[in-house]
């Protein structure tokens, strides 16, 4: 036993005058966790997390594709799309390759840390005019790259490309569809709309996203870094930090099951505490993520526990009464005894222009 104990002190005392105590590290060095939006399953379907608009300095972003991955991983995406302008690069002087090379790039740290890239590009002309879009699922951004914007469009759809309208507000001061914007969506050539971008939502484009049928988005178009568009917005780090996403549900985790659920129009966008997008998504979401329990009886009044399974706030109203749902917390509900069945108005989502979802739960 003597014999042991004089090894352990040996060992420990050797180990004390290994370290270099002439390199300390300050602040201590930590592990960057992952912080992800807690999702239900809804309806059988897998919801992933999305960002399908980012820039790098292979256009006129400011980071490296690999920080994009590394960005995204760490704010919880599970899908990521570098979309670099085709027409606008103001560092290709500097920053060489083909139209290709931030995904090029970005792909193998993507496999690594498990998140799914998708290969895309941005169509730019003139807002206001002929406007931007993302082609996503592309196989060759270079033979995109043509002068004519239908004909850059139409090469980008002839490689099975799903398409997007970003930003219709954009640089205006209103949302609008210009003459050439409606003829594409006209002709099937775009699909879907961004009804948020970076900062501003557009409840118009949410409109025609139903009238016209188009597939709903949120997405960063982030150029710098998340970090500080997310600080500008909470300077004191109060509110929720949850960067724009689009919310996309699949049969499964792959390429082919985010595109399907692309032509699907299953998605919902996500922005700084509000959801917007098809009202039977809303509905499904909301059911999924908030569930009633009924706790005590006394006279005509029921007392009910409500609690919130996902990472989104809600904001509702029963008749008169407003109510905030934090997410993944619960709250106190008295309704009368002898109700079967509770309606709740819920603010922070929205179908349409002005309108919020009206989502009843049998009680």
């Amino acid at each position: 036993m003597r014999c042991l104990l004089s090894i352990i002190l040996v060992t420990v005392h050797l180990g004390l005058f290994a370290q270099n105590v002439n390199k300390q590290n300050f602040p201590e060095k930590k592990n960057f966790n992952r912080v992800e939006m807690a999702l239900p399953q809804v309806n059988g379907y897998t919801v992933l997390r999305c960002d399908f608009h980012t820039h790098t300095v292979f256009s006129d972003g400011l980071v490296w594709p690999t920080y994009r991955v590394g960005e995204a991983w760490i704010q919880g995406l599970d899908v990521l799309a570098i979309t670099d302008h085709i027409e606008y690069r103001p560092f290709k002087e500097y920053v060489s390759g083909d139209l290709n090379t931030s995904y090029e790039l970005a792909l193998p740290m993507a496999r690594e840390y498990g998140i799914m890239l998708i290969r895309g590009t941005e169509v730019t002309r003139k807002q206001g005019v002929i406007g931007h879009f993302n082609a996503l699922f592309i196989q060759d951004a270079n033979d995109i790259e043509q002068p004519d914007p239908e004909k850059a469009l139409q090469a980008a759809y002839d490689q099975g490309a799903f398409i997007m309208y970003n930003h219709p507000a954009w640089a205006l001061d209103t949302c609008l569809l210009t003459e050439f914007q409606q003829d594409i969506i006209d002709k099937g050539l775009v699909r879907g709309i961004e009804v948020f971008n970076n900062d501003e939502f557009y409840p118009r484009a949410l409109s025609w996203s139903r009238d016209q049928k188009l597939t709903v988005f949120a997405s960063s178009d982030v150029h710098a870094t998340m970090t500080d568009v997310l600080e500008a917005h909470f300077p004191d780090g109060t509110g929720t930090m949850f960067r724009p996403m689009t919310l996309v549900f699949v049969k499964e985790k792959t390429q082919e099951g985010v595109r399907e659920a692309l032509d699907g129009r299953r998605t919902l966008a996500y922005f700084y505490g509000n959801v917007a997008g098809e009202e039977q998504w809303l509905k499904s979401l909301f059911l999924a993520s908030v569930k009633l329990e009924k706790v005590s009886e006394k006279g005509k009044s029921a007392s009910y526990k409500m609690t919130n399974l996902s990472g989104i706030q809600y904001k509702f109203t029963i008749g008169d009464a407003q109510y905030i749902l934090d997410a993944g917390s619960s709250i106190h509900i008295t309704l009368p005894v002898n109700k079967r069945e509770v309606s709740m108005h819920v603010l922070n989502m929205h179908y349409y222009e002005g309108k919020h979802p009206v989502v009843s739960m049998v009680l």
